[in-house]
């Protein structure tokens, strides 16, 4: 059972519960220990029909940051565990050919607190450009110029393009996705008239970056809790950060149920996207997608699917756990859209049909690296 997985991890990474150990460093060890290359973590009832990959090694998480070259070699194994392949260059060729334009989409809207951190983008990058993709090909982008400055990828934008979509195009006045909701327009919507009067509209217009500058999509968002969808991640994350008229499709009550499946399961939205790397180095499990670092936990771990439904439902039952143990109330029951996503066809939410693998590069430790 995935419960009784991600349970599990929470006992892999000290004798303490999550929330005390967040502030302690953990020290490298002497000696290098490496786990096996795939480690089950559970043995499904029935026959699981996807799979989520996760590297977890708390000492990757330091005071001051992460340690980058432990990340790489963290997403380096995840890819080739995800994609079967025993080489890196290989793996990432199972995703993208040289010839795409390739974006790369995180998650800013927590910077500098829980955005996705630069070392987890910086290995997706590499990854990509030892596939074949020409660095002038990536492009790194979120919603909110501001957002984007504060998340620190001022070393990856000498090397690669970083945009928002608010300064490259906004938003296509041609490409719209509608919804059986209505939604106040603001400043910002590029349908809103400044002219006084509320305005309502149930279309929102696609980012210019994701409908123009991007044939597939290399989805990194971190993990954090959201007000307004429960979780940002994996769907969340594609739908609500590349629409305008966003506010609409994910509130409560509904927290974005059915529209987050619905949306994303758009061949412009979701179907870009080849494959989802989930960054839980340091989980946000309360006031999100906003910073709140009071509710941040070293965790140490990296997730990866092919299928972001199975992703997010595990990323939920995560997050509850240290909502739990902080006595919050949980999300569970609440947030209903993965079941939706999966009714759908988009993935599986069901712990009975979700393995929870872990790969075993990332228990590495090397003494005086990054």
């Amino acid at each position: 059972m995935v419960k009784s997985c991600l349970c599990g991890l929470a006992v892999i990474l000290a004798a303490v519960s999550p929330l005390a150990a967040q502030d302690a460093e953990p020290a490298p060890a002497e000696t290098p220990v490496i786990s096996p290359p795939l480690m089950p973590l559970s043995q499904p009832a029935v026959e699981p029909q996807s799979r989520v990959f996760f590297a977890l090694n708390p000492a990757v998480v330091q005071s001051h940051g992460v340690r980058s070259a432990m990340v790489k070699r963290m997403v380096d194994s995840l890819v080739m565990a995800v994609s079967g392949q025993r080489e890196v260059a290989s793996a990432w060729k199972t995703f993208v050919r040289p010839q795409d334009r390739v974006g790369i989409k995180v998650s800013t809207s927590g910077a500098p607190v829980s955005s996705t951190h630069a070392a987890v983008v910086e290995a997706v990058a590499d990854g990509l450009v030892a596939a074949g993709v020409a660095p002038g090909r990536i492009v790194i982008w979120d919603r909110l110029e501001r957002d984007v400055r504060l998340a620190g990828y001022e070393d990856l934008a000498r090397r690669f393009r970083v945009v928002s979509t608010e300064k490259a195009g906004g938003y296509s006045e041609k490409d719209v996705a509608t919804a059986a909701v209505m939604g106040k327009l603001i400043a910002g919507d590029r349908s809103f008239d400044p002219k006084p009067g509320e305005q309502m509209s149930s279309k929102s217009h696609l980012s210019a970056v994701l409908v123009n500058d991007v044939d597939k999509v290399v989805h990194v968002p971190s993990l954090t809790d959201s007000v307004f969808s429960g979780l940002h991640g994996a769907l969340a994350g594609m739908v609500i950060d590349n629409l305008d008229n966003w506010r609409r499709l994910a509130r409560p009550p509904h927290f974005g149920d059915p529209f987050l499946p619905e949306l994303y399961s758009d061949p412009r939205i979701g179907g870009k996207v080849v494959l989802t790397i989930l960054d839980a180095l340091r989980p946000q499990y309360a006031g999100g997608p906003f910073p709140g670092a009071q509710y941040q936990v070293n965790y140490g771990a990296i997730f990866a699917s092919r299928d972001p439904v199975a992703l997010d439902a595990t990323a939920l039952r995560l997050l509850d756990d240290f909502r739990k143990e902080a006595r919050m109330p949980l999300m569970a029951g609440r947030v209903g859209w993965p079941e939706s996503a999966e009714v759908l066809g988009l993935g599986f939410a069901s712990e009975k049909h979700i393995e929870l693998l872990r790969t075993g590069l990332e228990s590495e430790v090397r003494l005086n690296e990054p």
